[in-house]
């Protein structure tokens, strides 16, 4: 039957090229198919840590509360990530603070609050939502880090008002609760510079605007305002995937904290309104994969059903030596089978640009949240050969079926039935 159908191929090279073409067209969508609800889950994962969805601890009132008091929430497996965030006022020594049109106009204010910054102080920039979310940009240097120590980023116009660089330094008199209410100066050095806007709301000083604010390393704030309980404003919480992050919310739930005191709110609105574009792509898959296999079978059948009855002279020669019907079924799969093995390589470069065209198409649809490049490729090339693998399975089904189909009129009849046919 391999002789047969090796002899067949090779000597019907148009009839071998046409289904060589449908096969590798079959094999590059089931595959593409496969690929991409497979990796839906993983997909889902990298755009839930993307949108930076979190968990946000507050007091109702606004105030701060000493860090200590969180430890238990840290210690909760499924949060993967804690990030502090202190918000005070500083004023900046030997530095100017960058001058705007105020909406709010006061006579009140006192020398203290002239010539002043917002500070916020936290651990890490990267994941702040000013930064995600593309309001502000790192134009030089690089964002704050948990190792960082007396670092500071500030705005690109307040940089260029003063004079200041990357590595350069700013001292700061903090006007927070210090301890003892020594107000002492505190210097920091510049390791990133950043542009932007952020909506302002406007109380007359000059910290109201975006190119007064800066960002300094959590640690080295507290030492300056000699804060020895450490305290935090706000608390933002992260975990892997969104399972870990209801698990989280509900054991945060279950702790003995004065909830009449607190806030604990999911920001998850970017991650949500992404999803439900996932899911209505998964679906358009799921729809498209059978589809595929359906017009395979079909297309396949139509095709052999025309060439079978082209061949009847040779199907009643086979019988007449002795071939059994299930010999010549099986040499006609098998030309097939032959067929499909060189589409291998084809349907492999092809499913995966499939893929990726697809799914790129949606990240780039999607402007709600910044989505990493790599979301496009699949991570594991373990994965991929196993989703090839199931796919040519499903190539071989479809095969097998599209014969049996098309030689229905020969495994119903007698075999005095076709050779009669071929006088």
């Amino acid at each position: 039957m391999l002789e047969n159908a090796l002899k067949y191929v090779t000597r019907k090279k148009k009839r071998s090229l046409i289904i060589f073409i449908i096969l590798t067209i079959v094999l590059s969508c089931l595959y593409s198919c496969l690929n991409i609800m497979k990796s839906s889950k993983n997909l889902e994962n990298s755009l839930y840590k993307s949108s930076n969805s979190q968990l946000v601890l507050t007091r109702k009132d606004n105030g701060f509360f000493e860090i200590e008091k969180t430890q238990k929430i840290n210690d909760i497996k499924e949060i993967s990530e804690s990030i502090y965030q202190y918000f005070t006022l500083a004023k900046p020594k030997d530095a100017k603070v960058v001058e705007g049109q105020q909406k709010v106009e006061r006579d009140d204010l006192a020398d203290e609050f002239k010539n002043i910054v917002s500070v916020e102080a936290t651990n890490t920039t990267k994941k702040n939502v000013l930064f995600t979310s593309g309001v502000f940009n790192i134009k030089e240097g690089r964002h704050l880090e948990k190792t960082d120590k007396n670092k500071i980023l500030i705005h690109e116009d307040f940089a260029k008002k003063n004079n200041l660089k990357l590595n350069d330094k700013v001292k700061l008199e903090f006007l927070g609760p210090v301890e003892n209410n020594q107000n002492k100066d505190y210097e920091f050095e510049i390791v990133g510079i950043f542009s932007g806007k952020k909506q302002e709301m406007y109380t007359g000083l000059s910290s109201d605007f975006s190119e007064n604010m800066v960002f300094l390393d959590y640690e080295s704030s507290q030492l300056a305002l000699n804060n020895k309980t450490r305290l935090i404003n706000k608390l933002s919480l992260f975990s892997d995937n969104p399972e870990n992050m209801k698990k989280a919310f509900d054991e945060i739930k279950a702790l003995d904290i004065n909830w009449s005191e607190y806030n604990l709110e999911k920001d998850t609105k970017v991650f949500e309104e992404t999803l439900d574009s996932l899911s209505a792509i998964g679906h358009i898959i799921n729809i498209m994969t059978i589809s595929i296999m359906i017009a395979g079978v079909v297309v396949l059948s139509l095709i052999l059903m025309l060439w079978l009855r082209e061949r009847i002279y040779e199907i009643g020669i086979l019988l007449s030596i002795g071939f059994n019907k299930k010999k010549i079924v099986g040499q006609f799969i098998f030309e097939l089978i032959l067929i499909s093995i060189p589409s291998i390589l084809g349907s492999l470069l092809v499913g995966n640009f499939i893929s990726s065209k697809i799914v790129g198409s949606f990240l780039a649809s999607d402007s709600s949240v910044s989505i990493p490049e790599s979301l496009a490729k699949n991570s594991e090339f373990i994965n991929s050969f196993i989703t090839f693998i199931e796919s040519y399975g499903i190539l071989l089904a479809i095969i097998i079926i599209s014969v049996i189909i098309s030689s229905i009129m020969i495994l119903v009849k007698k075999p005095k039935e076709i050779l009669s046919k071929i006088s």
